[in-house]
């Protein structure tokens, strides 16, 4: 079984699938005019960004506010975030993007601070970074996991 088989078994048991809308990814690579990595793309038929508690991820899809889209355009506008990143949380002091550029969709979480430096020179600090959007979601469902064995029993 594929590493992108399991996490979708693990994504099933923990929320059930959360498929992307149908259409949603070809206009965010239309709009944003990105090359969306095949494993992000394959990862849509089942997760949407929800449901992940440990780390709020924008919405994958056109609802509910915040999603990838509309915060890819407006960090590109206000920010001067480079284009080929697409912007998938804003944990506190800090931004976690995928870089889209030749296809591997590398994911890297890196301070506020840092965001304009993003793909143009040195970051003052070394972000986290995983090499595919899969290895990511490993991290993510591991952390929700180990997040939902840690709650107290009547929190559970």
């Amino acid at each position: 079984m594929s590493t992108l088989a399991m996490i979708r078994q693990q994504c099933l048991l923990l929320n059930g699938a959360r498929a992307v809308e149908p259409g949603f990814l070809d206009e965010v690579q239309s709009h944003l005019g990105l090359e969306l990595a095949d494993d992000f793309r394959e990862a849509a038929e089942f997760f949407d960004g929800s449901g992940i508690y440990v780390l709020p991820l924008h919405a994958i899809g056109w609802a509910p506010a915040p999603n990838v889209l509309d915060e890819t355009r407006r960090l590109r506008e206000r920010a001067g975030l480079a284009r080929q990143f697409l912007v998938l949380a804003q944990p506190p002091a800090s931004l976690i993007v995928m870089d889209c550029s030749g296809g591997g969709g590398r994911v890297i979480w890196c301070d506020d601070v840092d965001v304009c430096r993003l793909g143009r020179e040195a970051l003052l600090t070394a972000p986290d970074s995983w090499p595919t959007y899969t290895a990511f979601l490993e991290y993510l469902i591991s952390e929700e996991q180990q997040d939902r064995v840690d709650l107290p029993d009547d929190k559970a």
